[in-house]
Order: C-alpha cells, then sequence, then structure tokens
C-alpha cells in the first residue's frame, strides 16, 4: 500500500498536478511532517535557508475536518492549498442566511489575536456548504515548524472558546505552511495503519484481559497524542498493579512469582528482532520509525527504570496540566496538552505496552507470535 504526496503549483494562471509516490516510513498513527523543498540556481542566497526553514515570513492553512471524516484518502498527503475542509460551524451561505441582506452573502471572516509577538490576523474560509472549512494566516516564524507551533496556539483558544460554546468539535486535520521567501512548504501528517488479515481466535479472552485490551483500542481510536499516551500509561499501571497483586497472592501461598526480564534494547541490530516479536504484521523497519520508537536516553534501560523516571513524570505534567490539587484550573489545555514530549514518548511507550501484554498474558496476547517473529498457524487448533 502506497502513499501519495502531492504538489500544485501555479503557471500562466493554470495548475499542474504533481504525484509522487512515497515509501511508508515511521509507525502506524505517528503524527510527523512531510516538507517540499526548492533549489534554486546556483549562486541565490535562497540556497543557504536550511531545509527547515529561517528566520522570515510564513503563511500557515489550518484544514478542519468532520470527525470520521477525512478530506482526503488517509493513504494520500496532499499539499494542495485548497483543499475546502468541513466543520460543523456554519459561517457563511447557505448554511447561514442572513434575513436583513439576503443579497450580500459572506465570503469570510476575519480574527484577529493581539500577543507580545504582534498582531496576527486570521482569514476563515468557508465551504460551498458555508461551513468552516480553513484558516489562513502570515506571521513571522523562525523556521516552518516553529511558525505551524505559533499558528496552533494563537488559533486555538477561538476553536476552543466556540466548542465551549455551541458543543461542537472543531478538529485541526491538517497544518500546511509556506516560507514565503523560499516557497518551501511543510504539511502535518498522520501515518496510516496498515491493513491486517484477520486472526482466528486462540482461545478463551479473560475478563482481565478484555479490560486491557479494550483500553489499548481505545487509545488507538484516539486523535488527541495526550490522551493517547494516558492510555498508555494506564496500561502500565493495570499491569503492573495486577503484577503487584498476583506476587502478593504467591507470597500467601508460599508459591512463586516471576516475570521475564522487560528492557528496551540498547544495540542497533537488537531494535528489529526485539519489533519483530511484538508485531504480527511484518514490514520493514525503516529509519524513521526506528529512531521515533528507540529513543536514546531510553536505550540499554529496564522498563521500570524508564517508567518510572521518564514516562511517570511525563504522564503526571500531562494529566495535572489543567488544575493542581486545589481543582483549580491553573492553565489552557490549548498549551499544555501540545507538547512535543508526549509525541516523543508515545512509540516507545506502545511498545511497552505490547511487551508487557505479551508477558502478562501469553496465552491470549500474541499468542501466534513467536519470540524470532515467525507466525504460528493457529488455524488448525480446535476452539473451546
Amino acid at each position: 500500500m502506497g502513499r501519495e504526496a502531492r504538489a500544485r503549483t501555479a503557471k500562466d494562471s493554470q495548475r499542474r498536478l504533481l504525484n509522487q509516490q512515497i515509501p511508508q516510513t515511521g509507525l502506524p498513527g505517528e503524527p510527523g511532517h512531510l516538507v517540499l523543498h526548492n533549489e534554486f540556481v546556483a549562486g541565490d542566497p535562497r540556497n543557504a535557508i536550511p531545509v527547515g526553514g529561517g528566520i522570515g515570513g510564513y503563511r500557515v492553512i489550518l484544514t478542519l475536518a468532520r470527525p470520521g471524516f477525512l478530506p482526503v484518502p488517509e493513504t494520500e498527503f496532499s499539499f494542495d492549498p485548497d483543499i475546502p475542509g468541513d466543520s460543523h460551524l456554519a459561517i457563511a451561505a447557505p448554511a447561514v442566511k442572513l434575513v436583513a441582506r439576503p443579497d450580500d452573502p459572506i465570503v469570510a471572516m476575519t480574527m484577529y489575536s493581539e500577543s507580545s509577538a504582534g498582531r496576527i490576523e486570521f482569514v476563515g474560509r468557508p465551504n460551498k456548504k458555508g461551513f468552516l472549512g480553513r484558516v489562513e494566516g502570515e506571521l513571522q516564524a523562525n523556521n516552518l515548524l516553529d511558525a505551524e507551533r505559533r499558528a496552533y496556539r494563537t488559533l486555538a483558544p477561538a476553536l476552543s472558546d466556540w466548542s465551549a460554546q455551541l458543543d461542537i468539535p472543531l478538529r485541526i486535520w491538517r497544518i500546511h505552511v509556506t516560507a514565503v521567501e523560499t516557497g518551501a512548504t511543510q504539511i502535518s501528517v498522520i501515518n496510516p495503519f496498515v491493513e491486517a488479515t484477520v486472526l482466528s481466535p486462540t482461545g478463551i479472552l479473560s475478563p482481565e484481559y478484555r479490560g486491557f485490551s479494550s483500553l489499548y483500542r481505545e487509545a488507538l481510536e484516539s486523535n488527541s497524542p495526550a490522551y493517547q499516551f494516558l492510555c498508555l500509561f494506564k496500561l502500565i499501571e493495570g499491569i503492573r498493579y495486577r503484577r503487584g497483586r498476583l506476587a502478593k497472592e504467591a507470597k500467601s501461598s508460599g508459591s512463586d512469582f516471576t516475570r521475564p526480564i522487560e528492557s528496551v534494547p540498547e544495540h542497533a541490530d537488537e531494535f528489529e528482532p526485539w519489533l519483530n516479536a511484538l508485531y504480527p504484521t511484518r514490514r520493514q523497519w525503516d529509519e524513521i520509525a526506528l529512531d521515533s520508537i528507540f529513543v536514546r536516553e531510553a536505550r540499554g534501560r529496564r522498563f521500570g527504570d524508564v517508567i518510572g523516571h521518564e514516562l511517570r513524570d511525563l504522564r503526571n505534567a500531562v494529566a495535572h496540566a489543567l488544575s493542581d490539587s486545589t481543582g483549580a484550573m491553573t492553565v489552557s489545555a490549548d498549551e499544555a496538552l501540545h507538547l512535543d514530549r508526549v509525541s516523543q514518548w508515545i512509540p516507545l511507550t506502545k511498545c511497552i505496552v505490547r511487551r508487557m501484554l505479551k508477558n502478562e498474558f501469553p496465552e491470549q496476547y500474541l499468542a501466534y507470535l513467536r519470540e524470532d517473529g515467525t507466525l504460528i498457524d493457529t488455524s488448525a487448533t480446535e476452539r473451546p
């Protein structure tokens, strides 16, 4: 299954569509970016600007989408800035009818933001149905990624206010950034999940295991990295609590309780074999995926050490972002939950959960997957 990157350029007032197949990189469900970088004739000073952009002006387009509906297929990544987008917020005809001025249709709405960084103007564009589809603006930033973050943080409070006032979701599907000076373009993307073949049942699913697997599914279905991380960390806490309970029960009965040593691989030649024992879908583990999973500061460390000194601190920062011990609201979720650290640690956290689930429920979770990554044929297994 390939992915398609599209770029459109203007020439003689006509559009030319460029299609380019690109390999799948990174983990499924992982947020990332695609960048189109322009190279100019030798000697042009713009060639000295880094691929990620430099200090200057940027055009930013935040395209909205209704939950459950994507403007383009999940395996296609479009650089087209004019994708209309969609939402539940009516701003123009035919969704909005002005009784006093029926012949004076609204074509856009303007929003302003004042901060220490200056005044930023955003224009909200309706789609053909009259619902807010995308928001556009220009601002000064240090690079492409900085422009994305500044635009998001500037616009998010308005979207949150409308969402709270009107009880409607306002989901940003994609952030499209263009450097004014070079034309370099960056889009935010979510890696599509791979398609998998259904597996034969491996036995009776215990109530405890069903609880863990349901929370894992909840994590994957969320489009909020912060909530996904909290779900994954809750799974880790649940497994560790279960182990503590079973250890006490074993001690009281005079029996032994053990679990395999769990640690993050330290060396590059260990990465792929470790992952193959956790993911049944065969794939090539590209460099981007491996780098995103095996965070450098976690390599070679026991799970308990990583959980206690990295993941727990992050979990507390996310969970307590909205309130302190008194329950008072202390900070906006638009700021606190848009955390780079969350996205940085989610891939490894997911793998830690999968490893712990496999050790905890060996007859129910990945029972068909050997430690060397080969599959056990369960089709002939008799059903209970």
